[in-house]
């Protein structure tokens, strides 16, 4: 599998991320927000570092395979605690007591291990996908 060496769309992207990161930082607490800003990060810092240490390299199919379920791992992992760590900054930004419940912080933790395995599962689904297409051009 050829990893390109300039990952397309991924300026775009990142600049998209950073605009809504900086709406993020006036809204009030909404978890769906947190957990689209997390996910948003974890997902373009994956492109970045892929395309900084694995632009233009050719990968066979078992190592893109595990590259992919690793990336996929990391992202669903990074999602989780990413979205703690941005509501404990929301709550310290705004100064005004707590933003979100302690439910809603407990249901976050218990979500990590299956946004985790989510993850490596869908990283191991996209990276079978293009590997197999790419093996019939």
């Amino acid at each position: 599998m050829q990893i390109p060496e300039r990952i397309p769309g991924l300026k775009a992207a990142t600049i998209l991320l950073g605009l809504y990161a900086a709406a993020w930082i006036t809204l009030e607490g909404a978890l769906s927000q947190v957990i689209v800003l997390a996910a948003a990060v974890a997902v373009v810092t994956t492109g970045h570092l892929l395309q900084k240490y694995l632009g233009g390299h050719r990968l066979p199919a078992g190592r893109w395979l595990a590259l992919t379920a690793a990336a996929g791992f990391s992202i669903g992992l990074a999602t989780g605690v990413l979205t703690v760590v941005f509501m404990a900054l929301t709550t310290g930004l705004h100064a005004h007591g707590p933003e979100f419940t302690p439910a809603e912080i407990a249901w976050v933790f218990r979500q990590i291990p299956l946004w985790t395995v989510a993850g490596l599962l869908l990283g191991l689904g996209l990276g079978s996908l293009s590997a197999s297409a790419s093996s019939k051009q």
